[in-house]
């Protein structure tokens, strides 16, 4: 299994943001509490992905589909 780009590029962000402290403890409880689901892309290949991510681009989805209803 992958890592998708967008949680690629969020891993880089948050090590850019919480490393250099001693012993690296921020940034290690950051990745404890860094939440991933597996998400299959529409070829069928499953990738990890940010929940957070995902959540936010699914409700934008459902939201430009009720926009598109008329809802």
């Amino acid at each position: 299994m992958k890592l998708h780009a967008t949680l690629v590029e969020t891993l880089i962000k948050t090590y850019e943001i919480n490393s250099g402290w001693t012993e690296e403890k921020k940034l290690r409880e950051v990745l404890k509490r860094f939440d991933v689901t597996v998400y299959r892309q529409s070829d069928g290949t499953e990738v990890l992905v940010s929940t957070k991510e995902l959540q936010e681009q699914v409700r934008k989805f459902e939201m430009e589909q009720a926009q598109r209803r008329g809802e």
